[in-house]
């Protein structure tokens, strides 16, 4: 494992992204970095190349999903990790999510200690 880890969250919500502040203090070996926008995320994404974002569906603009399909495309960021962040909580939404690539789905709202753990474990995968 890496001594530390750069984590993007996606979240147009400032309620929300104050929450993920809040639990990326909780995580020690993480560097969060914010974007409000899929446009903005694919931007930092290509960038500083993150080891994992965190992404909003519902974003002003370019969607989570719009934004993911960027972020495929390219070279230099397919192969980050993206996990999906979103109210849309029937199954259907999440086998979407899947299917567009999302390594990892959580619907909101969520249980934070179940939320770190889920990350933890992604970050446990990375092969670095």
């Amino acid at each position: 494992m890496k001594s530390n880890y750069d984590i993007l969250c996606v979240e147009d919500d400032g309620i929300n992204m104050s929450l993920m502040r809040h639990i990326f203090k909780k995580i020690p070996n993480a560097t969060m970095w914010e974007a409000c926008t899929g446009e903005e995320a694919v931007e930092i994404a290509t960038a500083r190349c993150p080891d994992l974002i965190i992404m909003d569906i519902q974003l002003p603009g370019m969607s989570g999903y719009d934004a993911l399909a960027r972020l495929q495309a390219n070279e230099k960021t397919k192969a980050i990790p993206v996990v999906a962040v979103s109210s849309y909580a029937m199954a259907s939404d999440i086998a979407k999510g899947r299917q567009a690539g999302f390594i990892e789905y959580i619907t909101k709202p969520f249980y934070i200690k179940h939320f770190i753990q889920v990350i933890d474990s992604i970050l446990r995968r990375l092969p670095f």
